[in-house]
């Protein structure tokens, strides 16, 4: 199988503007709504701003873990979810190492990032890429941006960060 892509956002670039969450919630649900977005936005003091997307897992922790298999992967390798077959257990959230899938407020069915990519069309600083896991080690060979998300994962993925 070809290599999955994703879309990263780079903290040390990334404002906190939101126009990637704002963008995400008005394309999908024609509404400016964090709540509604299938992307986050945190800001971790004193001055770190984290986008944070579904990572498209090799092995999905969130499939693996739907009662009602209502997760599946396409053709192109993106991981989605059928809103008929979700019944809304959260089973998937609650495995999901990155909290990148949630319950959608309205509809009480889980929803994602589907790698659509307008957060890195719309992003003013160029924070957020689409990438490969390889193309990520040739463009930051140092690690900073992965060890960044690593370094501040229990704020970004926790407990808190689910509540």
């Amino acid at each position: 199988m070809e290599e999955l892509k994703f879309v990263i956002g780079d903290p040390h670039v990334c404002t906190g503007c939101m126009i990637c969450v704002n963008t995400c919630s008005m394309h999908y649900y024609k509404v400016i709504s964090p709540s509604r977005s299938r992307t986050r936005a945190v800001r971790i003091e004193p001055a770190l701003d984290f986008s944070v997307f579904c990572r498209n897992c090799e092995e999905p922790y969130c499939m693996n873990a739907c009662p009602n298999e209502a997760i599946s992967r396409t053709s192109k390798g993106i991981v989605i979810v059928n809103s008929r077959k979700c019944d809304g257990t959260g089973e998937c959230v609650n495995a999901c190492p990155y909290f990148a899938i949630r319950i959608h407020p309205d509809t009480g069915k889980a929803f994602k990032c589907i790698q659509c990519e307008r957060c890195v069309q719309r992003c003013p600083t160029g924070a957020i890429f689409a990438t490969t896991s390889s193309d990520l080690k040739k463009r930051d060979p140092k690690g900073r941006i992965l060890g960044f998300h690593d370094e501040h994962s229990e704020e970004l993925y926790g407990e808190e960060a689910r509540s």
